[in-house]
Formats: C-alpha cells, structure tokens, sequence
C-alpha cells in the first residue's frame, strides 16, 4: 500500500525509522514501518545515526 508519492515516500521511510529509534516504546512507528515497508527501516537513515 502506497500513501505518498516520491520524494515524500522516502520522507516518510526515513522520518518512521528516525522516530522508531527515537522512541523505541512507542509502537506507532515500527507498525508503520511494518505496514508501509516491510517492517524495514531506512538504512541511510539508520547509518547516520
């Protein structure tokens, strides 16, 4: 399921996974992530962390 368009989809991958990171007890973010992504997050996002 497709909710936004490019670039905004990668806004969002990214976004999620900083925000997952941010507050891993908060399950909104990784349900989007799992929803949206395949429970994958954003690996240039994640490699700036």
């Amino acid at each position: 399921e497709q909710i936004f368009d490019y670039p905004d989809d990668l806004k969002f991958h990214s976004s999620m996974t900083l925000f997952a990171h941010a507050a891993p007890r908060e399950p909104v973010f990784a349900a989007c992530l799992e929803k949206y992504f395949g429970g994958q997050r954003d690996p240039r996002t994640l490699a700036r962390l």
